[in-house]
């Protein structure tokens, strides 16, 4: 009994210690939790921080941020309530009918909880028909191309709670109806996979993932293919496919939603295509330049070589703010760039957006480009810049706000002017 005693008390004690011991030594390799979290530092010790209680809640925290074992415990009880009661603890994550993944943004989409108004979506559309054809006469090719999303590709999958609210048409269908009827070049990827849903063998979505799949994401880009020739005459590169790897075994965002949830195992899902093609072209077939803006969406093609086999160059304007591939290897921004310039250095734009953006593809690029190259008389933005420009108090007051953000007058008056048009029209609903 007594061997018993000891032996126990030694494992307590055991129990107690090996946390503080894996905190300084790392003697069991775990796996890092995916994302980002912001840790407690330790707490420099002052007798006002000891008084008044902030240098013991630090310290509190601090050690609970990085308590041994702390990465695995976390993947243990997010595995138990995501296996037993379906919590997925993760950032505006639901999860769906039979298993089913969402982000929850998608479904607002869908059920038009994030509509901007007619107005605003009419008046975007307008502009971007002036700039399609500014930069049509140089030659330049301007397409708003819009991935699916999973909340329109699978609304049968969204819980009940979701469906019962009241239900809006999405920025999505009311751009497209718009654009339709201005004559804007849109590629709308929705309807033709609600179609491929029945009949493909391989998924188009993956269960634990946001994005299209990578053989979902092929065959988008083929199509893409077809439709940047007929419309603009470039011989474009084909995609041939060659093989299809089935596997379990998710590659690049497929399971993009099952890794923020930091789970002890993965969440179950289908077997993934993934295809391996080769390109086709004429020999010595120049490549159309593009510039891309839009949503992540975009590294379905980039993550596969698509962009690389399709395009002469690789730029991309993630939500019209950063510039890739650029920000790699360091920050570089799109208020650093002269937009009329890298424009009128493409064959291509294409504002590559799911939903739409809501009716504002490209994350305010229409804007942008709508002041830049529209010079006539009844372009509003230029209009209200002007009167900013003709008002030497207003002029003070912006100098002082660009300095605050450091950034240009130019770039703080243009977005003001922005700002004042899009709210008229709001107050105008």
């Amino acid at each position: 009994m007594t061997l018993v005693k000891k032996a126990l008390f030694l494992l307590t004690l055991a129990l107690i210690c090996l946390p503080s011991l894996q905190k300084e030594w790392e003697l069991f390799p775990l796996k890092p939790l995916n994302g980002y979290f912001q840790t407690t530092p330790y707490p420099k010790f002052s007798d006002s921080a000891w008084f008044n209680n902030s240098y013991q809640v630090q310290f509190e925290n601090n050690f609970n941020d990085s308590i041994g074992f702390r990465p695995g415990w976390i993947r243990i009880y997010n595995q138990l309530d995501f296996s037993l009661f379906s919590v997925p603890h993760a950032e505006r994550v639901i999860v769906g009918k039979k298993g089913e993944l969402f982000a929850t943004g998608y479904i607002h989409g869908y059920l038009g909880l994030d509509y901007q108004g007619d107005r605003l979506i009419e008046e975007r559309v307008k502009m971007l028909k002036s700039v399609q054809d500014i930069l049509w006469a140089k030659k330049i090719f301007l397409v708003v191309l819009i991935p699916p999303d999973k909340g329109t590709f699978c609304p049968e999958l969204i819980p009940d709670r979701y469906m019962k609210l009241k239900h809006h048409q999405s920025g999505r269908d009311y751009f497209v109806t718009k654009a339709a009827e201005m004559g804007v070049n849109v590629l709308d990827f929705n309807p033709w996979f609600k179609i491929l849903k029945s009949t493909s063998k391989y998924p188009l979505f993956p269960t634990t993932g946001v994005h299209w799949t990578d053989y979902g994401a092929w065959l988008a880009a083929d199509s893409a293919t077809r439709y940047l020739a007929d419309k603009t005459g470039f011989k474009m590169p084909r995609l041939a496919l060659k093989r299809l790897e089935i596997t379990d075994q998710p590659r690049h965002n497929d399971d993009d939603i099952n890794k923020t949830m930091n789970l002890t195992w993965d969440a179950p899902h289908a077997s993934l295509a993934y295809p391996e093609y080769r390109v086709v072209s004429d020999s010595g077939q120049k490549k159309p330049s593009a510039l891309f803006i839009g949503d992540s969406f975009f590294w379905g093609w980039y993550d596969q070589g698509i962009i690389d086999s399709l395009f002469a160059n690789r730029e991309f304007w993630y939500y019209d703010k950063e510039v890739f591939p650029e920000c790699f290897t360091s920050p570089k921004y799109t208020r650093e760039i002269n937009l009329r310039e890298a424009v009128e250095r493409q064959n291509m734009v294409i504002l590559f957006h799911v939903g739409a953006g809501g009716g504002n593809p490209g994350s305010g690029f229409i804007d942008r480009a709508y002041i830049e190259f529209d010079t006539t008389p009844t372009n509003k933005l230029r209009e209200i810049i002007q009167t900013m420009k003709n008002s030497p108090g207003r002029l003070e007051s912006l100098r002082k706000k660009a300095l605050e953000k450091n950034v240009t007058p130019e770039e703080v008056m243009r977005d003001d002017a922005i700002g004042l048009f899009f709210n008229d029209i709001n107050n105008k609903k």
